[in-house]
């Protein structure tokens, strides 16, 4: 018999899947390895993980800014969470876009 394939952050139940957004957040992100979280301890939740950056430097400003927005502009839902991570991406695109113009210059 197969098995499904569950991501990190998909927690199952009985009657519907439960996604964890911050242990996606945590297992997508490169390196993430690298940060001083415990992901069993500090993405049991957004308002965990929103605790560690928050309260501890963790050096990492774009891990940081990435959960915030996604508890303070996307509600802490996953289609929140997609709205300002495709936004935050298009800022840094046009951002990027008018550097490299300027280089080219």
């Amino acid at each position: 018999m197969k098995q499904k394939q569950r991501l990190k952050g998909e927690i199952m139940t009985n009657t519907k899947k439960q996604i964890n957004i911050s242990r996606i957040i945590y297992d997508a992100y490169p390196h993430a390895d690298l940060l001083p979280i415990d992901a069993e301890q500090d993405c049991r939740s957004l308002q965990s993980l929103l605790a560690k950056v928050t309260s501890e430097n963790i050096g990492d400003g774009l891990f940081m800014f990435m959960v915030v927005e996604i508890i303070e502009g996307g509600e802490s839902t996953l289609n929140g969470a997609i709205r300002v991570l495709e936004q935050a991406s298009a800022d840094v695109q046009a951002v990027l876009q008018a550097l490299q113009k300027v280089q080219t210059v």
